[in-house]
Formats: C-alpha cells, structure tokens, sequence
C-alpha cells in the first residue's frame, strides 16, 4: 500500500516540478502531434518499442535482476532523449524540449530510488 503512495506522490511531484520549470523558463506547452513530427514520432517510438522487446531476453533472467532494471533505466532515457530530440528539432521558438531534459533525470532517479528500496 505505502508503494502506491509513494508513486502518486512522485507524480504528483513530476507533475508540479513541470508547471514550475514551464513558468519559470516561459515555456508554453506544445504537443509533438501538432507538428509535422506526429508520424515519426509514431514511429520512432515503435521502432524503440520492438528493439527494447528483442533485447528483453537478454536481460531476463531469475537471478539477474539488476540487469532487468538497468534495461528499464535505458529504455526510459532513450525514449525520452527520442523525444526531446523531435521536440528540439520540430517545435522551433520553443524550449519544450528543456522541460524534457529536466525532467528525465529526476524521473530517472525516482524510479532508481523506490526498485532500489523496495528490492
């Protein structure tokens, strides 16, 4: 139960530190699926997807846990550096990009933090 608690907190922290890096940096909100980049991101994202299932087996394993959390680490940082990508090169006049930045490693680190704790 306390682990649920935990994980609406920390969204609810992600959540709060975006409003608060979009107002300090003046940064207004722009989806990617208003730009032209809608169908590479699609793709991209897909093309991440099935690469990240080919390599599970790799990292499966009963007694190598770490490795299955590691794969996790670098699945989530290369989906987010894809998107910030896309978000640097597509959506031009806007910084959308450093809210993404910023927030990978702090989501990154959150998620460390509660498997490490909990495992």
């Amino acid at each position: 139960m306390e682990i649920v608690i935990i994980l609406i907190l920390l969204t609810i922290g992600l959540f709060i530190f975006e409003k608060l890096m979009r107002k300090w940096l003046n940064i207004e909100k722009v989806e990617l699926s208003e730009t032209p980049a809608a169908n590479i991101d699609r793709w991209g994202r897909g093309v991440i997807l099935v690469l990240a299932l080919c390599t599970i087996p790799l990292s499966a394993g009963a007694e190598e846990m770490e490795r299955m959390i590691w794969f996790f680490v670098v699945y989530l940082f290369v989906l987010n550096l894809f998107q910030a990508y896309l978000q640097w090169k597509y959506i031009k006049g806007s910084k959308e990009y450093w809210v993404t930045l910023a927030s990978l490693p702090i989501g990154i680190g959150a998620f460390l933090s509660i498997i490490f704790f909990y495992y």
